[in-house]
């Protein structure tokens, strides 16, 4: 922004303006008078830059939804239906992890229901005047960082982990939920990494075609009414449907919507989650039912911004072999890996998508080329990959979102499980992974513009933080890191990334079919600054 121009006139400087002349035009010796004078009398402009005042870092905010369930009917389907409980088996944990500053001071840290009632304190409070400074040593004398885990939580209900800030920075937290179930409708393994809330989310996934069920659920664990408009997309392009506009969310408050009294019939839906007042968590529970078999069941998590380039790590890929039999059965064509992008807006988009694997880039048919058309979801089949994990590469000439199903399972006429990898933004510095309980998990890491490296440091369930292991990660490959290789006792990793752009996420693994996958959590932010302009 330019300088406000300060105006000259006829005051001190425009008399030595006259004064220096008449000194000239008798021919005296001063004229570097009356050029002084004439300089000051020019218009001034000069760039003033507009100073940055610090904002305070807020609380740290993560929402876990509450564990799967059916909706008992629901006659009004943008209202709240009520649910059943559909397994025996089913159980739950919810993980908490947070870490202290260098001076071993942990931050105020709880979990609670969305409602605000208390569930567990993991840390009290610190006073404000201690909370604002900054330490990097102890009063021992030592600098390093100490965990707080809180593992097994069985609350079945949303909870939200609210942990305070330190020294104006929010603080390293992260939590989440896993859930099982061995019989029921809702059989299968769903792993959820408790979000902060946003303003704008995509949610690719989403089927609504008979025997599948989307519930969309969508929850405000801010201190301010948001007001939600949903806009979706099918197979055909945009849908237009009533009630998907307006839609007011309290404080506190949470509302589920059955994606089929929206849009029916839909074998490829994408929704987009838009507020305004204040941000929002937004996902969908998605679940199958053949007959009487257990099609499987997940959350799906909003996928990274629209961009020309998504990337989605993660994506396990079972035997060809296995899965061929598995969609061979009636009523089973669904139960196939493939890949989902949507075209948000009115250009319909060239895409080439690349399979990063452990060995390199794996072909795909008709190389990998695909044209999406505007505002509609496509399908990109991927039965046909070698067994393993991969990381999906999408790049288009014009924005758009992607995601990946996964299907595990080896025997016909039995439970099968299917899982929602979401597009994953770029990985960079201290991003902390709570691991998934009640699964078997691992780390996948992609790159696909050159060469990076990957620095882990377990945390143990003492709140001990390990010695860093770095992973490479090759150009065009993925890599596949063990949680049980970081540390038998390991509950969380600290992730950063060095070199060319990686993504990440934790693959989750149960049995013979359980499946899941969710990315790694974004790192936090540092002190954030706004410029004030203060001139008049």
């Amino acid at each position: 922004m330019s300088g406000r121009r300060r105006r000259g006139g006829r005051g001190r400087s425009g008399r030595l303006l006259a004064g220096g002349l008449a000194i000239l035009l008798l021919g005296g010796t001063a004229t570097g008078i009356g050029a002084a004078a004439f300089a000051l009398d020019q218009p001034v402009q000069r760039e003033v830059g507009v100073p940055l005042a610090a904002v305070p870092a807020g609380d740290f905010v993560a929402q876990c939804p509450a564990t799967p369930r059916l909706p008992e009917g629901a006659a009004v389907p943008d209202t709240d239906p009520a649910f059943a409980a559909s397994s025996r088996s089913a159980r739950t944990a919810v993980r908490a992890v947070l870490l202290s500053d260098l001076a071993q001071r942990v931050p105020g840290a709880s979990v609670a229901l969305l409602n605000g009632r208390n569930l567990r304190t993991l840390s009290e409070v610190l006073p404000a005047a201690e909370a604002e400074r900054t330490e990097a040593i102890s009063e021992a004398g030592t600098s390093r960082r100490e965990a707080v885990v809180e593992s097994g939580m069985a609350e079945t209900a949303a909870a939200v982990l609210a942990v305070q800030p330190l020294g104006g920075r929010q603080p390293v937290a992260s939590m989440v939920r896993a859930y099982t179930a061995d019989d029921g409708d809702l059989a299968g393994l769903a792993v959820s990494r408790c979000q902060s809330p946003s303003t704008d989310q995509w949610l690719l996934g989403a089927s609504t075609t008979v025997g599948s069920t989307a519930l969309l659920v969508l929850a405000n664990p801010s201190r301010t009414a948001a007001t939600v408009n949903l806009e979706l997309h099918g197979t055909d392009g945009p849908i237009e449907a009533a009630n998907t506009s307006g839609l007011v969310l309290a404080p506190g408050t949470s509302r589920s919507i059955v994606l089929a009294g929206l849009a029916a019939g839909e074998a490829a839906l994408s929704v987009r989650v838009r507020s305004a007042g204040g941000p929002v968590t937004a996902l969908i529970q998605q679940s199958v039912l053949r007959g009487l078999t257990p099609g499987g069941v997940d959350y799906i998590e909003p996928a990274a911004a629209q961009s020309q380039t998504q990337a989605v790590p993660g994506v396990a890929v079972q035997d060809p072999a296995a899965t061929r039999r598995i969609a061979a059965q009636e009523g089973y064509s669904t139960a196939v890996p493939e890949l989902r992008v949507v075209v948000p807006g009115t250009q319909a988009a060239t895409l080439r998508v690349r399979a990063l694997g452990p060995d390199g880039e794996a072909e795909l048919p008709g190389g990998g080329r695909v044209t999406a058309a505007a505002g509609a979801t496509t399908a990109v089949p991927l039965d046909r990959l070698p067994a393993g994990t991969y990381t999906l590469v999408v790049e288009s000439d014009v924005a758009v979102v992607a995601g990946a199903r996964l299907v595990r399972g080896t025997k016909k006429d039995a439970s099968v499980d299917a899982a929602w990898a979401s597009s994953a933004a770029r990985i960079g510095s201290e991003h902390l992974v709570a691991v998934a309980q009640r699964a078997d998990a691992a780390l996948a890491f992609g790159s696909a513009g050159g060469s990076g490296t990957v620095e882990l440091r377990p945390v143990d369930a003492d709140g001990t933080i390990g010695a860093a292991q770095t992973l490479a990660v090759a150009e065009g490959t993925t890599a596949l890191r063990r949680i049980s290789e970081l540390g038998g006792d390991t509950v969380a990793v600290l992730v950063s990334s060095s070199g060319a752009a990686v993504y990440g996420a934790q693959v989750l693994t149960r049995g013979n079919a359980g499946i899941s996958a969710i990315t790694i959590p974004p790192a936090v932010e540092g002190q954030r600054g706004v410029q004030v302009d203060i001139r008049y």
